[in-house]
């Protein structure tokens, strides 16, 4: 497929399809690259919904698209990757049967739970009253958090008190999320460690350090260092061990997991740690980060994944020496002009208006910005001193450690 020109198709959009169609733009044999959301001069903005299969399905017919690789989870809980490989189409992406409990954050635990996971300790109800009773018996803080996960901040919340808790389940029930998942929040350093898997073998991609919390807020994101540096062999070594265990697991079930996989960890102590959660993808904050340090054929490796030769033909996969640092951009605020942008190539838009040559902000996560450089300090430095020239009303971002 890559000894011609070829044609991609990212279903989803953000930071993510950004940071890939950058990184497959590298590759001379890449004629087109479409997007099915977002803003970018890296690829074409195609109006389909992401879990429209038969509109999507007829406009890879219609331009030919080579390879198809679904970003969002709305597209995968859709099942995309089914039928997409149903009507013959080369689709690089777990199917929903395969990476349905990553989607439902309460099957996550619960898998996690049968396989004999260390995961904080979880409860998931659906009745106010159950919910109370498990909250008053509860040590403090907490993360509390809906099933299905839009993106939303409001959706999750670490609640200090247990008035916080009870106000935040009010708050969640009043929207009409009544499937929720309490858990333990667990103090430490927060990290994942991404794979590329064609459902038998596993190959690590990067690891990232995880920075989740703005003014207090708690998001799935809002800033990474690449790679992390405190998830030595060991702790890598035992990270695979348990994503054998998932690989192996979905497999006897008969739903092999094909695509890319985070594993999302709180490292305690030197040598302890419990997993989190799991992620389908790479995300908004740590895509471009993971692959600039990337320097295999990654069109090359999805190929291999799907035509069944990944195993054996990958053992390791090519990253450069280099680090990188990355921030997600917030506000609070929508319309505020976005002033100081000036480096394009560092920056990755996720949810921004563009209107007349100037950006404007919209409420939540609004763009990335990655720099890369020689060393962590290095790359920190530059991205420190490129975000000190952007502003706009309502800007809100992470602070480093």
């Amino acid at each position: 497929m890559v000894n011609e020109k070829i044609k991609i198709l990212i279903v989803g959009g953000g930071a993510i399809a950004s940071a890939l169609a950058r990184h497959f733009r590298k590759y001379d044999y890449v004629e087109n690259i479409y997007a099915t959301s977002g803003y970018s001069d890296l690829f074409e903005t195609v109006d389909i919904r992401e879990d429209d299969l038969t509109g999507l399905l007829m406009f890879v017919l219609e331009n030919k698209v080579d390879l198809t690789i679904p970003v969002s989870e709305k597209s995968l809980g859709a099942d995309i990757v089914s039928f997409f490989q149903s009507n013959g189409q080369n689709i690089f992406g777990p199917a929903k049967e395969s990476c349905n409990f990553i989607l439902n954050k309460i099957l996550c635990k619960k898998f996690l739970y049968k396989i004999k996971v260390s995961t904080p300790k979880f409860g998931m109800y659906n009745k106010v009253s159950q919910i109370n009773d498990y909250l008053k018996n509860s040590n403090y803080p907490v993360l509390i958090r809906t099933a299905y996960d839009s993106g939303l901040e409001d959706e999750k919340m670490v609640c200090p008190t247990l008035k916080s808790a009870l106000d935040f389940v009010d708050k969640l029930f009043l929207k009409g999320e009544t499937d929720l998942l309490i858990e333990d929040y667990i103090y430490g350093h927060n990290f994942t460690a991404y794979y590329i898997t064609d459902g038998y073998g596993a190959t690590l991609l990067n690891t990232v350090t995880n920075y989740k919390f703005i003014d207090g807020l708690f998001t799935d994101g809002a800033g990474c260092l690449c790679p992390d540096y405190k998830a030595d062999s060991a702790i890598l070594s035992r990270i695979e061990n348990i994503l054998s265990n998932i690989l192996e697991s979905l497999d006897l079930k008969g739903c092999p997991y094909t695509g890319i996989i985070g594993i999302e960890c709180v490292l305690t102590n030197q040598d302890n740690f419990v997993v989190t959660n799991i992620k389908p993808f790479l995300q908004n904050h740590d895509a471009r980060a993971i692959l600039n340090l990337c320097d295999d054929d990654l069109i090359k490796i999805f190929t291999s994944c799907i035509n069944g030769f990944f195993s054996d033909e990958y053992e390791k996969i090519k990253t450069n020496q280099y680090s990188s640092a990355s921030k997600s951009i917030y506000s609070e605020f929508e319309n505020s002009e976005i002033t100081g942008i000036k480096e394009l190539d560092n920056i990755d838009f996720i949810n921004i208006k563009h209107k007349n040559d100037k950006y404007y902000s919209n409420i939540g996560m609004n763009f990335s910005l990655t720099k890369t450089s020689a060393t962590l300090s290095r790359a920190k430095k530059y991205l420190s001193e490129e975000l000190d020239e952007i502003k706009f009303y309502g800007m809100k971002l992470t602070k480093w450690e």
